[in-house]
């Protein structure tokens, strides 16, 4: 999907910065099966809309990844404290972030995002009024949050306001009114983190053979 022309601008955020313990391997190098997945999200975003990837990674993984390459979307920035939290990424992210009237905010190791669901995201963001107040996300038919987060403009102002220890369900659910869930039926891809070995091996067992 390209950015067209009279539509609010949009960027995204990638979140790349974590060291991965339990699952063995950083955040930022998560392969499926052999496949790196982080390019692939990183396109997906931006075919769902966002004219800029912001990935925000390691120092550590900084070499490597520029050794692997990143799309043509995607801009690299690092995290000089991720110990501090994933807020922390967030804010180095929107920092990186200028002219945007919305933002994707994205966790590389929800790695399963389709360009298709991440544009049923800003779709319905797009089509809701008074959306640069919103906070959107897409959600389950039983009301489980998933991935990615949208934010307008009036809420990413205010998760610039928030301390990098902070968490970002701060901005979730601080205005429950003025957050938008989106239902997305027949694709887990938003819903499935891997943070371990076991929901890696979960995670595989669901792409096609």
């Amino acid at each position: 999907m390209r950015v067209d022309a009279g539509r609010p601008a949009l960027e995204a955020i990638l979140l790349a910065a974590g060291a991965g313990r339990r699952l063995g391997v950083p955040k930022a190098l998560l392969c499926l099966r052999g496949v790196w997945m982080l390019p692939r999200l990183a396109e997906s975003l931006h075919a769902a809309g966002a004219a800029r990837v912001h990935v925000v990674a390691r120092a550590e993984e900084r070499a490597e990844l520029a050794a692997r390459g990143l799309p043509a979307c995607a801009t690299l920035h690092v995290n000089p404290a991720p110990e501090s939290g994933r807020t922390g990424s967030v804010l180095v992210g929107l920092r990186a972030v200028s002219g945007a009237s919305a933002v994707l905010v994205h966790p590389c190791d929800v790695p399963l995002l389709s360009a298709a669901a991440a544009a049923t995201l800003v779709e319905a963001w797009r089509r809701a009024p008074d959306r640069d107040r919103l906070a959107a996300r897409l959600v389950t038919p039983s009301g489980r949050g998933g991935h990615p987060l949208l934010l307008g403009n009036v809420r990413a102002a205010a998760a610039r306001r928030l301390a990098p220890t902070a968490s970002l369900r701060e901005i979730l659910h601080a205005d429950p009114a003025r957050r938008l869930d989106v239902v997305l039926r027949g694709d887990p891809g938003p819903f499935l983190d891997v943070d371990t070995p076991e929901q890696l091996a979960l995670v595989e067992s669901l792409l096609p053979t």
